[in-house]
């Protein structure tokens, strides 16, 4: 999904090197925005067709996808997932979510599907980070919309980011305004 999460997934993977990237977004207004970032990415909107379709349409001998990364905590996006990957892919979750999602382990031992959760990165990525930041190679401040004060913290800053037809992705708050 296009959210903060799924946009610099975008950029990372973009920055990484992959060869082809697919972004599932059914915001279209979001979808807009990921496509003006300059990376050639192929947006889907899952309410409209399948990912999983979408995806072996566009890949190698109808494959899948190498690697799928969630990050909205969706159950449907989660089996998405699941779906896109070509046999022993990776799907690794980033989104949170208390739901139950219903998983086949056939699907995945048959398939030989890796599955990974992860909450955080390494304090040891973080030079690397900052350098393709500074080198423009991850372009992160296309995706900050506005720096706010903290008295307009709700009206700027929360009710923008929890409109669900919305486009923002991150709002900074300037503790010193």
């Amino acid at each position: 999904m296009a959210g903060l999460s799924g946009a610099l997934t975008v950029l990372a993977a973009h920055a990484a090197g992959a060869a082809k990237i697919f972004l599932s977004e059914p915001n279209a207004a979001r979808r807009r925005r990921i496509e003006k970032l300059g990376v050639p990415v192929t947006t889907i909107d899952p309410t409209q067709s399948s990912l999983a379709s979408s995806i072996t349409r566009e890949t190698f001998e109808g494959l899948g996808c190498d690697a799928a990364i969630e990050c909205a905590g969706n159950p449907r996006a989660i089996s998405d997932c699941l779906s896109a990957v070509r046999p022993q892919g990776t799907v690794v979750l980033i989104g949170l979510t208390n739901s139950k999602v219903e998983i086949s382990p056939f699907d995945l031992i048959v398939r030989d599907i890796r599955l990974q959760g992860s909450l955080c990165y390494p304090t040891s990525l973080w030079p690397r980070v900052f350098s393709m930041i500074e080198s423009g190679r991850l372009p992160v401040d296309q995706l900050v919309d506005a720096v706010i004060s903290l008295d307009e913290l709700v009206d700027k800053g929360f009710e923008p980011l929890l409109d669900p037809s919305g486009t923002k992705m991150k709002i900074l708050v300037d503790l010193n305004a």
